[in-house]
């Protein structure tokens, strides 16, 4: 006799993201600080630190009057820049977490074992990012303000257990962990790079694993009129989150040292490589949260 067919669906959903979790925990307990595994001797300064094809302005005939030394430039402020991205992110996870921790150590213990150690990982990728920009020596290039407003808002403010949360989560690493497959796949840059996105990739698989789980489980307990009500507000976050990721600041060209950075930053935004780029990378998310019933 399938006793399985006599358990609730949700008990079952959550049977499973407990033991899921478990796992996580499991293969996140062998930690090392990763700002002690970058050979950092490596980041050369006559090196482009990103593929072409992850330029920003790749692709449009602009670029190809760019010199050699404008376009080695161009692609180590912008990884520089991504990683400035990532640092963002992880500021608003940690800050999250922090404010929640109590509710969430009673509420959910086997999340939250988990949750410390993601939270031990983000900050490791924050020191690993912020050793990046000090070898680099660069500041930070795009304003606080400049991000987006909405997706800093919902993710500060959210129900921290809700699906809805956890989608912006999930949206924030997966688009991101897109380029960075890209970036792994290309050997010849420099070792410091490609140990920087090992890392990251390595994991934010767990992260996203945890939090695609999370979605599953809470999407269960909400209605479909709840998801259709939230589901602009996810299309704008995601919207906003894809603009910043994918088009830098002004302030990214001027650290290039490429002349009238608002017309640089004018033309990616209307290069049609780039939107490409974005949209190949924003599928998977937008696949995913369509499955748990958002209309996206």
């Amino acid at each position: 006799m399938n006793f399985a067919h006599h358990i609730p669906a949700q008990a079952q959903i959550q049977r499973h993201h407990d033991a899921l979790v478990n796992r996580l925990t499991e293969h996140s307990s062998h930690y090392r600080d990763p700002v002690q595994t970058v050979p950092w001797e490596s980041l050369d300064a006559e090196a482009a630190w990103l593929p072409e094809e992850l330029l920003s302005l790749y692709g449009l005939p602009e670029y190809s009057q760019l010199s050699p030394e404008e376009r080695i430039r161009l692609s180590q402020v912008e990884f520089v820049s991504f990683c400035e991205l990532g640092l963002w992110l992880e500021a608003l996870f940690i800050q999250r977490l922090g404010a929640n921790s109590l509710q969430e150590m009673y509420r959910d213990p086997v999340s939250y074992h988990y949750q410390l150690h993601e939270l031990r990982e983000e900050v490791g990728h924050s020191l690993m990012f912020l050793e990046l920009q000090r070898r680099s020596q660069r500041s930070f290039m795009t304003p606080l303000s400049q991000r987006p407003p909405l997706a800093r808002l919902f993710a500060r403010y959210a129900p921290e257990g809700s699906a809805a949360f956890w989608a912006t989560i999930l949206i924030g690493e997966n688009v991101p962990d897109r380029v960075n497959r890209i970036i792994f796949a290309h050997k010849e840059l420099p070792a410091a790079v490609l140990t920087i996105t090992h890392v990251h990739m390595r994991e934010e698989a767990r992260h996203m694993a945890f939090a695609r789980t999370t979605i599953q489980m809470r999407s269960q307990a909400m209605s479909r009129a709840k998801k259709l009500l939230i589901s602009p507000v996810l299309r704008e976050v995601f919207r906003q989150f894809l603009r910043t990721c994918f088009f830098p600041s002004e302030q990214v060209y001027a650290a290039a040292g490429l002349g009238n950075p608002r017309i640089w930053a004018r033309r990616a935004r209307r290069n049609p490589h780039r939107i490409d780029l974005m949209n190949q990378c924003a599928l998977p998310s937008r696949d995913f949260l369509r499955t748990q019933g958002f209309a996206l």
